[in-house]
């Protein structure tokens, strides 16, 4: 770990608490969008001492909860402070993209590496699938609704031979309503299929 996060706590400064990093970092993102790298660079070095106090997979919610960034925007924020402080030629870039050495999503290479995914994504059958779906949770439901009825029908001819009044016994009875609930309690979460 050698972001300057880290190199700054071991120099013995305190980070300072997520609640006061929010405010410093909206206010560094809307004067990045008027200003240069530097405000980027800026905002980048204040996101990496927001992360060292994240806990693993918390970084995503929080940035989301707390800002209009989209993870690799972030990503790049951070890059372009991590590069700035290992090579300061990093800052005389004219484009964001260039001063964290990414290709821009113009590029060829980059169209070209995603037109199968376009091709194939155009190719699903959205209603379809949609469809399909609709059709198989219909069919769960009625196959829960004839498992029900089947438990039911079952507990009814069973009743009339167990239960006191018709020569069974109130343990029999007792027996078979703890079976009929606990089949009940299968048919209602089952999926059947």
């Amino acid at each position: 770990m050698t972001t300057l996060a880290t190199a700054k706590a071991t120099v013995g400064r305190v980070a300072r608490p997520l609640k006061v990093l929010v405010p410093l970092i909206q206010n560094k993102l809307q004067q990045a969008e008027a200003a240069s790298l530097e405000y980027y660079r800026q905002v980048g070095d204040l996101l990496l001492e927001a992360r060292e106090q994240l806990t693993s997979g918390s970084w995503g919610s929080w940035l989301k909860k707390h800002f209009e960034l989209s993870a690799m925007t972030a990503w790049r924020y951070m890059r372009l402070a991590e590069r700035a402080e290992h090579n300061g030629a990093v800052m005389k870039e004219p484009t964001l993209e260039r001063a964290i050495g990414v290709q821009p999503r113009n590029d060829r290479r980059y169209v070209g590496s995603m037109r199968p995914i376009r091709d194939f994504t155009a190719r699903v059958p959205a209603e379809r699938l949609s469809q399909e779906r609709r059709t198989m949770e219909d069919e769960i439901r009625l196959h829960r609704e004839l498992a029900l009825q089947l438990i039911d029908i079952g507990y009814k001819a069973l009743a009339t031979r167990l239960h006191p009044d018709r020569g069974g016994s109130k343990d029999a009875m007792t027996r078979l309503n703890r079976v009929r609930d606990e089949l009940k309690a299968v048919a209602e979460t089952r999926r059947f299929l």
